[in-house]
């Protein structure tokens, strides 16, 4: 057999696989969401987001809070345009880095006060290159604000706003309805079920994302928590 019958022969048999090779490919994509995202992820289907973080910290006392706050950010964002352009009693805004965050409390509500103190971060543009360093950056922030200001009770909440619609976990939902037949969503499931279950600290609790049309939630105790579940959500680590 001639070296172009070897070839032609190898070429039909390329041919004829490929409707199959098709097939399974598509049934793959629709029905298996670890198979979903590992398209996703191969031909990086989201770029950019808009990321917001927010916080409660339960306390006892307000007592010097703000000031163990600041210093806490003082010494970490000394050289990287530390300012505090807002400064009222119960209310305060922090630029350091890339980031500006508002603090503010509700012990001035008297009897209705939960004795909580809020933080947001809002507006931070984050990419798929530098989202795990994102992530890095807020861990390491909020443990050391948890050392300094000691909280009972601690709550985080992460949205991730995916520009231009290309929200894979939405797409991933109604894929087979069409974006123009849904005009609310919103469903809960478990970051165990598009990852592997190779962290305790996740498997153990089952964490779950709440997902709308635009954007997801992960809420959880511990920032450490939400770091590790928006990796393995939106790494795919």
């Amino acid at each position: 057999m001639s070296a172009f019958d070897v070839v032609l022969k190898t070429l039909k048999y390329v041919i004829m696989y490929i409707p199959a090779l098709f097939g399974l490919h598509t049934w793959l994509y629709s029905k298996s969401p670890k198979y979903y995202f590992f398209v996703v992820r191969l031909f990086s289907k989201w770029r950019d987001t808009t990321w917001a973080v927010n916080a409660e910290f339960s306390l006892d006392e307000l007592g010097d809070s703000y000031k163990r706050l600041e210093d806490v950010l003082k010494f970490k964002y000394k050289d990287k345009k530390y300012s505090r352009p807002v400064n009222m009693v119960n209310k305060k805004m922090y630029d350091f880095d890339v980031y500006k965050m508002i603090v503010q409390d509700d012990f001035q509500d008297g009897m209705i006060s939960r004795k909580v103190m809020f933080m947001s971060i809002s507006q931070m543009n984050v990419t798929l290159n530098n989202a795990e360093e994102k992530l890095r950056e807020l861990r390491e922030l909020f443990n050391d604000i948890e050392r300094a200001i000691r909280p009972n009770v601690t709550s985080y909440n992460l949205d991730v706003q995916f520009s231009k619609g290309k929200n894979p976990f939405y797409g991933l939902m109604v894929q087979r309805l069409g974006k123009n037949n849904v005009s609310h969503f919103e469903c809960f499931f478990p970051i165990s079920a598009i990852v592997p279950r190779q962290n305790d600290r996740v498997s153990g609790n089952n964490h779950q994302i709440r997902v709308f049309k635009e954007k997801l939630t992960i809420n959880d105790t511990s920032f450490d928590i939400i770091e590790e579940t928006a990796k393995r959500a939106l790494l795919f680590k």
